[in-house]
């Protein structure tokens, strides 16, 4: 093997066994960071800031507030029975979708309105991903500690902002009583600019949710990958986790 490639693997190795470390770490701290959705974005952003505490069943799929309160509120009955569930095509990429839990009265980005998708896990055809996806609800369903839920709202102009607050106020209200601890519920979103010396971000406390406004020239997504990982505001996205970090 080249020197060069020989290099590159044990580059790979550590990076590995450090993130699993920083799995552990985090997994023991007395507050837990989640990723709540809407899709794999938020976890992505969670575990470059090294504040991800582990997995839930919405960190890698598509969703919504109203399709995870019917979820949390049915403990998950049914989530992974494949009777109701189907596949379905996003850009030419074959994904699972469950279309049991799909009762919406709020407007949300088109792809977050199908029912719930398991977006990069085949949950049909491999039952040990149903056993991995089974933990990581039971997991949800047995915390007891500090809790931070990070809840990505997709750009939508049509998203009723004071109607999803209410839903979050209520996934908040929900974890308090299951958990018996204090529950932050952290919203962020974008509002997009042309100028870019109204770039910021803003936060306010909105029916006791976090709210994050990032005004940004950019959609969070497409083909560029510093786009579509919103890598390209990573300055604003670090004020908001410094911030909940204090929490």
């Amino acid at each position: 093997m080249a020197l060069k490639d020989r290099l590159r693997q044990i580059k790979r190795s550590v990076k590995r066994n450090l993130g699993e470390l920083k799995k552990i770490r985090n997994a023991n701290k007395d507050t837990l960071y989640l990723s709540f959705g809407e899709n794999c974005l938020t976890d992505n952003i969670l575990s470059r800031y090294h504040i991800k505490s582990y997995s839930t069943p919405y960190s890698s799929g598509r969703s919504n507030i109203e399709y995870i309160l019917q979820l949390e509120k049915n403990r998950f009955k049914d989530f992974l029975n494949t009777e109701y569930m189907n596949y379905a095509f996003v850009d030419n990429v074959k994904v699972v979708r469950l279309n049991l839990y799909k009762e919406i009265s709020n407007e949300y980005a088109d792809l977050h309105m199908n029912g719930f998708e398991f977006t990069h896990h085949d949950v049909i055809g491999d039952s040990k991903l149903r056993e991995t996806f089974e933990r990581r609800f039971q997991r949800l369903l047995n915390i007891n500690k500090k809790l931070c839920i990070f809840y990505h709202s997709r750009y939508n102009q049509k998203t009723n902002e004071k109607m999803l607050i209410g839903h979050l106020k209520e996934l908040k209200s929900l974890y308090e009583e299951r958990t018996n601890m204090p529950v932050n519920v952290i919203m962020f979103t974008q509002v997009i600019i042309e100028d870019d010396a109204e770039r910021r971000v803003t936060h306010d406390i909105e029916n006791g949710i976090h709210v994050y406004k990032f005004h940004v020239k950019n959609i969070w997504g497409g083909t560029d990958q510093d786009i579509f990982w919103a890598r390209c505001d990573d300055d604003l996205i670090k004020t908001m986790i410094e911030d909940v970090k204090k929490l």
